[in-house]
């Protein structure tokens, strides 16, 4: 498979035109940007370029990433039909979060439950593993079903 990326959409602009994420400095990019962001810019949803579309012409997945500069965190969400769990969060240190969590893209909130947040680190490695696997779910995070972790 030739990788051809991700689209990203972290900006009003990349309504339109999304940023395109290929290389592990395209996303060092995007993540450093977004931890400089103001709060209600902290968060941006990638597109795999390598999945096929639905027939409707839309992505089959998703895979939205916030981070949080003053406590050095960030949160991870993946929605793919190619899982028995199709919509699923990043599972940290219950004790790193608070609550609630929210994350912002142009002003919208994601709302992701108290145990979700990890190391900016971890947040970096899964989004330079899902742009370079060609959109398959990162396995370096653990995963849990989105709202239904045992705490």
């Amino acid at each position: 498979m030739t990788t051809r990326g991700a689209v990203a959409v972290y900006r009003r602009e990349h309504i339109e035109n999304p940023r395109v994420l290929v290389t592990p400095e395209d996303v060092d990019d995007m993540i450093d940007v977004l931890l400089e962001s103001d709060v209600m810019e902290r968060a941006a949803q990638l597109y795999s370029l390598d999945r096929p579309r639905l027939p409707s012409g839309i992505f089959d997945h998703s895979f939205i990433v916030g981070v949080q500069r003053e406590r050095g965190v960030g949160v991870l969400s993946s929605a793919d039909g190619n899982h028995v769990e199709t919509n699923v969060v990043s599972v940290g240190n219950p004790e790193l979060g608070r609550g609630p969590v929210y994350y912002c893209q142009n002003g919208s909130s994601f709302d992701f439950p108290l145990f979700s947040e990890i190391s900016i680190e971890e947040v970096r490695q899964a989004v330079k593993d899902f742009v370079a696997s060609g959109g398959q779910r990162p396995a370096c995070v653990d995963w849990d079903v989105a709202g239904y972790h045992d705490e």
